[in-house]
């Protein structure tokens, strides 16, 4: 019936497959789990592989990272259920009852998001951007993400049947960032209802200010040769656009070099600024793409 899709790299997920597992199995349902190692160290790799002693799970390793869209779709195409649920590694169920909740709304054709939150107590001093961010921007009820059902699709917590995932797939030119972001606008355009519920996942931030801060710029890195055709869906786009519609974007690489440490200190900090680290993304994109264009 289900197949359980969970791509990881250098994270150890052994507590979060022992607890989709255990559901699995009380449901007394045809299962299966799947961890495809994206290519982790040696250590992580050999605590991962004990989960090949369950039943019902399997350990695919790849010896060269592929990237989350990549590794997402070598998953599916593995998979021999009809109905798939993609958890990022770094996650954890809230509910007891979380497989289950997803199985009551299952059906052709459809896509399914359970949303996530942060966990509140026990934050990592040097992770708070990180989770100011998620709970200000992207911890979202069912009901406000139901509104902008594809603009709100995120692939850390979602089931889709098969027959539709093969229909569309992840865009395997995106590395890393807005690879979801394009699938649901892919979701959108091929006419694949999402429905949005409340069945959330805790996502357990493992990075640290700077590291995130470095995600940030892969991702909007990724962003080029996509301006256009992603403008609609990335509000970081529709800044740029109308920054360079204003032939400001001179302006904003000056102050973005300018004061890059000061930002950078100020997002490392115990009170990173929301309206700086939005300033940051831009000043970053507009310094990449002029650089670009420059031959820099």
């Amino acid at each position: 019936m289900i197949s359980i899709l969970i791509p990881t790299y250098n994270a150890v997920c052994l507590p979060l497959i022992e607890k989709v597992h255990s559901q699995a199995v009380a449901l007394q349902i045809p299962f299966e789990i799947l961890l495809a190692d994206d290519a982790s160290c040696e250590d992580i790799r050999q605590q991962n592989r004990k989960i090949a002693e369950w039943q019902g799970c399997r350990y695919l390793q790849k010896e060269e990272n592929q990237g989350p869209a990549r590794i997402r779709n070598y998953l599916a195409s593995e998979a021999q259920y009809p109905y798939l649920l993609f958890l990022d590694s770094d996650v954890m169920p809230v509910s007891d009852f979380f497989i289950a909740e997803y199985l009551k709304v299952a059906r052709p054709g459809l896509v399914v998001c359970g949303g996530f939150v942060y966990p509140r107590k026990n934050i990592p001093a040097n992770a708070i951007l990180r989770y100011k961010y998620g709970m200000a921007v992207e911890e979202q009820s069912a009901e406000q993400r139901n509104r902008e059902p594809y603009n709100r699709f995120i692939s850390m917590n979602f089931m889709i049947c098969r027959d539709a995932f093969l229909k569309v797939c992840f865009d395997e030119s995106f590395h890393l960032g807005y690879e979801d972001t394009l699938f649901g606008m892919q979701l959108e355009q091929a006419g694949v209802e999402i429905l949005h519920i409340d069945n959330a996942v805790y996502h357990l931030v493992e990075e640290n200010s700077e590291q995130f801060l470095m995600k940030i710029r892969r991702a909007v890195r990724n962003l080029d040769g996509h301006i256009d055709q992603m403008h609609s869906h990335v509000k970081l786009l529709r800044w740029y656009t109308i920054v360079k519609r204003l032939q400001m974007v001179p302006v904003v690489v000056f102050l973005f070099k300018h004061n890059e440490k000061r930002l950078v200190s100020n997002l490392t900090s115990q009170h990173p600024s929301l309206n700086l680290f939005a300033f940051y993304k831009l000043g970053y994109l507009c310094t990449f793409l002029s650089e670009k264009k420059s031959g820099q």
